[in-house]
Formats: structure tokens, C-alpha cells, sequence
């Protein structure tokens, strides 16, 4: 499958023509995990989406943020966060974003992020690099843990175990670190990572990583790494630890000393 230019341009087209009709309904915010929610937005873009991806390649996989998995017997799949930070877009809160990526055989090979209150796109190509707004980019030199900036996700859907198990990561670089960051909006923060304003980005929550996928292969093409909190490759479902590279082992010392 080819990716090109011309075909990220004709994603863009139909993601931010889809954004700007839903700016237009009614938000209708329902609860779904827990106290997370969902919005009618979130389902009317994700709608929008999947139905240009299923006409143009109606034989590849679908797996999207709201209404699951749609299974074809193809080496693709794509996955889709259509509002990535829900609970900050209802509440006016300008972090949040749209990620799509697609995997060939469980690899990432495109992924897409729109930024939408910085009028930024990031996208990356497997083996091309990184890029916003049509620019190259690349994570930060930064080489000390002292020096960095953090990242990390603690919402209302995790269970008792995933905050402790924050907190006590949180109690441990408190100290470490120039700041902890809590954004909640995990394909901007990978962005941001892989354009050099974050250091890392952690997760202790085990997930696919449907919202996180575009995110994780950005940092990739910027030059970063990613595993999961140990260290370690990751699994289809698992932590996740994403960082510039240059600080990644020192940071998981710290967060398991």
C-alpha cells in the first residue's frame, strides 16, 4: 500500500471537514467506563471516518475508539480515537485531539494527529520520519532526568491498583525530574514528545493503545524509544513507556529503584 502526500492530504481533508460539522451538534455527554464519557461528537466523527476508510479499502480492519473492532481477513488494520481527550474537550479545556494510524501485521506504517487548538498536524510514515505541519521534527537532546519534563495519564476509569500504582510512580519522580505533567490527552503529549517538549510520556494503565499507535510511531520516526513501563518490548496489551531515548533507562531506574 502506498502513502503518500496526496493521500495524507485527502485524510486531513475528510478528518477536519468531519470536525467542523460536528462542532455543530449538540455535545450529549453519556457515561461509559466508570466516570469516563463519550459525546455525540466522538460518534459522529468516528462515523465519519470509518465510513471514507471503509470505502476507499473496504478489505482492511477497522478497530476504533467507541464502537470497537470490525474484522476483515486483510494484513490491515487501521485504529481510530476520533476526540482523544474526551473529558477535556466537553469541558472547554483545549487539550485534545483525533489520531488514526494503520497497522500492517500489528506493525504501525502510517499514523495521523490533529492538534486541534494549536492548528497542528503530525504525522509519521514508517522509515520517512516525523513531521508537523509538513516539517521535520525530532524528540529532545536532553540527556539528564533532572532536566525533563513528564508526562502521565490518571483519570476516572483507572481502577484502584492503576492510581496506586501512579502515585507511587508520581512519589518517585516527584523529586527526579524538572516537572510531572497531567494532561490526559495521550496523542498530543506523544506529539509533543516526539517534537522535543516532553521528555516521556508513561501509561500504567496495560492497553492496545488504539489512541496511542499514531502517537508511538511519531516518537519512533523523531528518534525516540518506546516499551513498556519495565523496559521492556511491548506486548499487544501492555504498559507503555515513551521517552526521547536519551534519559529512558535512567527513568525506569528511578521509577522502579
Amino acid at each position: 500500500m502506498d502513502i503518500n502526500l496526496k493521500f495524507i492530504d485527502t485524510i486531513e481533508k475528510v478528518v477536519l471537514d468531519s470536525y467542523e460539522e460536528a462542532r455543530t451538534i449538540k455535545l450529549n455527554v453519556k457515561n461509559k467506563e466508570l466516570n469516563d464519557i463519550v459525546t455525540d461528537v466522538d460518534v459522529f466523527m468516528e462515523r465519519k471516518i470509518v465510513e471514507k476508510i471503509q470505502e476507499w479499502f473496504p478489505q482492511h480492519s477497522i478497530y476504533s475508539e467507541e464502537c470497537g473492532e470490525i474484522t476483515k481477513e486483510s494484513e490491515y488494520e487501521w485504529l481510530i480515537d476520533p476526540i482523544d481527550g474526551t473529558i477535556n474537550f466537553a469541558a472547554g479545556i483545549p487539550l485534545f485531539s483525533t489520531s488514526i494510524a494503520l497497522q500492517r501485521k500489528d506493525e504501525t506504517i502510517f499514523g495521523i494527529v490533529f492538534d486541534y487548538n494549536q492548528n497542528d498536524i503530525y504525522y509519521a510514515i514508517k522509515g520517512e520520519g516525523a513531521y508537523c505541519n509538513g516539517k521535520k521534527i525530532t524528540v529532545s537532546n536532553q540527556n539528564k532526568l533532572n532536566d525533563s519534563i513528564i508526562s502521565f495519564c490518571l483519570t476516572s476509569h483507572y481502577n484502584d491498583k492503576h492510581i496506586k500504582d501512579v502515585l507511587a510512580i508520581q512519589e518517585r519522580l516527584a523529586s527526579k525530574v524538572r516537572g510531572l505533567r497531567l494532561i490526559v490527552s495521550g496523542a498530543i503529549e506523544l506529539c509533543w514528545c516526539a517534537s522535543g517538549k516532553l521528555e516521556g510520556v508513561l501509561n500504567v494503565k496495560p492497553s492496545i493503545g488504539v489512541s496511542s499507535a499514531a502517537g508511538k510511531l511519531l516518537v519512533q520516526e523523531a528518534g525516540g524509544r518506546v516499551t513498556n513501563l519495565v523496559g521492556k518490548d511491548r506486548e499487544k496489551i501492555d504498559t507503555m513507556l515513551v521517552t526521547n531515548g536519551k534519559i529512558h533507562d535512567e527513568l525506569v531506574r528511578e521509577m522502579y529503584r
